[in-house]
């Protein structure tokens, strides 16, 4: 049975957020990675909605949430889930944040752990990024402001996001991956990508997250490598590390039942810490 899913609209300085909401039960908000949207999770959603309600919201610049003026920063996207989670009253919550999601679900945790039940990164790291990295990621964005959105670049970024097998067995999924980020705009495109690469490092401040943690990630993602999943759980003080092997980097997308599975593991209080 396909539950219903209400849109609420919130305000967030002056801009205007999407959230899906469905389901009833204890909450667990799901925040969605760079040029994705809140589809992102729709198999998790649709198992996860069973017994808990579900929290999605279209980030700012992406999907129907409003594009800012100005740059924004990977902290401005915490301040936004606290302020969702203000204007929709709910007090105490399990995040799951997936990549650029997952870098602000950090930031989330560090600074309003108390309202934390659980706290979930997949595919993503607390690392600032690398020189060589921050510089590529620096050149794409100056290519979209010059030219604006290139044609090959929702092929392209697919390539890198999902594994070669699901690739080839889903490709209406990639197709609608694909679709999330031809509709963004170029002002969209160009401020998620500055965020990201602006970011500092919290890696060295994770000890401070007394929060039970799950980190999640694909063996084959040629996005974040796995090696950021291992180093964010072993400064993890309550951490558990599961990783799929052979899957991409969206590993909500690719394996939606099992994430869906762990993330109701861990909203129950039954992700006990694995070294």
């Amino acid at each position: 049975m396909t539950l219903p899913i209400a849109e609420r609209w919130v305000t967030v300085s002056g801009l205007q957020l999407l959230v899906e909401d469905t389901g009833k039960g204890p909450v667990i908000l799901l925040a969605h990675g760079m040029w994705c949207d809140a589809g992102m999770f729709a198999g998790v959603t649709a198992e996860l909605a069973r017994d808990h309600r579900v929290l999605v919201p279209d980030l700012r610049g992406h999907g129907r949430s409003a594009v800012a003026d100005q740059p924004w920063r990977i902290a401005d996207v915490a301040d936004d889930l606290a302020a969702i989670l203000d204007q929709l009253r709910v007090d105490r919550v399990t995040l799951a944040g997936f990549s650029m999601g997952g870098m602000a679900a950090v930031d989330f945790a560090l600074r309003h752990g108390e309202r934390l039940a659980g706290l979930a990164l997949m595919g993503t790291s607390a690392a600032a990024e690398g020189l060589v990295r921050k510089a590529e990621i620096s050149a794409l964005a100056s290519l979209i402001e010059l030219t604006g959105t290139p044609r090959f670049l929702a092929h392209e970024a697919a390539r890198s996001t999902f594994s070669p097998g699901f690739r080839r067995s889903r490709p209406e999924e990639v197709t609608r991956w694909e679709s999330a980020v031809r509709a963004m705009t170029p002002r969209g495109l160009i401020h998620a990508l500055r965020a990201v690469a602006s970011r500092p490092s919290l890696l060295e401040r994770l000890g401070e997250i007394r929060t039970p943690s799950l980190v999640i990630a694909g063996t084959g993602d040629r996005v974040v490598s796995p090696r950021w999943s291992k180093a964010m759980h072993r400064r993890l003080n309550r951490s558990r590390l599961i990783e799929f092997s052979k899957a991409g980097h969206a590993v909500p997308i690719e394996r939606p039942a099992e994430v869906a599975g762990l993330l109701r593991d861990l909203a129950a209080g039954r992700i006990s810490r694995a070294r």
